[in-house]
């Protein structure tokens, strides 16, 4: 299988658009129709569910995509560890995301301290689930990933380290009769459209109260979403009301208003490394992020 022809596949599952996908590669559109077509002829399934208005990834797309990124990442990765091994000053730091409004926000900033303090470091992001990421970690195909404290407490083998604390929010349209209450109560949401996080995007706490609402409070319209950039714009738009940790829940007065619930679940948010990590690089990348949060919080 032609490793470009992987790529074309990773861009058009990510952008949907053939169109799109040929302008990223700088390639004919044509092209890209060719080359997923031979790709579903190799593999023998479909990957592409196509219309005149959208193109979806079909199941075992979702599969072969998923599988497929972790392929092409960890062969650029190889490929970086090879051409840095003539330099002995070099080091490579394999970061995991789930690219939250938090990490849009603070991330940048927070490795450019540590590049200033460690210009020899080249750094590869990725960017998962929750799940994968973890089993990334576990696999070492990741040296340190963020996430909730909840999400790897059923893990033995790793090390948190916390960044910030929360509580839980509701992320509600800039014009929602509710936008104005200091704090709301669950059954505050009785009668709202609802907006949910899949199982895969959703640590413990929040799957928890996701299915608290579910069940306790009545007369919801609940649609699920599996991407917190895709649910924040939803609820700009107005299409509903979504709940988020505090430190997720990136308030725009003119476009979002997040209100605190009522709902006893404190929250950590932070960095997990492996318990057995031993590799400097990643252990003072650990502690100077916690000191940059300090600094933030």
């Amino acid at each position: 299988m032609d490793l470009n022809h992987l790529n074309v596949f990773i861009n058009l599952a990510e952008s949907l658009n053939y169109s799109k996908t040929a302008e990223n590669l700088h390639i004919s559109q044509p092209a890209v129709s060719r080359i997923i077509q031979r790709l579903e002829d190799e593999i023998g399934v479909t990957l592409f569910y196509r219309s005149r208005r959208e193109v979806q990834l079909t199941k075992n797309g979702k599969l072969f995509y998923e599988d497929s990124k972790s392929l092409v990442n960890s062969y650029n990765k190889a490929l970086q560890r090879t051409r840095n091994s003539f330099n002995r000053l070099q080091s490579n730091l394999t970061i995991g995301i789930t690219d939250t409004p938090l990490e849009q926000a603070v991330l940048p900033g927070m490795i450019r301290a540590f590049q200033a303090a460690r210009p020899d470091c080249k750094f590869f992001l990725e960017g998962f689930d929750h799940n994968l990421l973890k089993h990334h970690l576990l696999n070492h195909d990741s040296d340190v990933i963020f996430t909730t404290h909840d999400d790897v407490a059923d893990l033995a083998d790793v090390r948190f380290w916390q960044l910030f604390t929360g509580h839980f929010m509701a992320l509600l349209p800039a014009d929602h009769p509710l936008k104005d209450k200091s704090e709301l109560n669950l059954n505050d949401l009785a009668g709202q459209k609802i907006l949910l996080m899949d199982n895969n995007w959703c640590p413990p706490e929040q799957f928890k109260l996701q299915e608290t609402i579910r069940k306790s409070v009545k007369d919801l319209d609940i649609s699920y979403v599996n991407d917190v950039e895709i649910v924040n714009l939803m609820v700009k738009a107005g299409l509903g009301v979504t709940v988020m940790p505090s430190f997720v829940a990136i308030e725009k007065p003119s476009e979002i208003k997040a209100v605190k619930l009522n709902y006893p679940a404190p929250l950590e948010y932070g960095l997990v490394c492996r318990k057995d990590e031993s590799d400097p690089l990643v252990l003072s990348f650990c502690r100077l992020m916690q000191k940059q949060a300090e600094k933030i919080a």
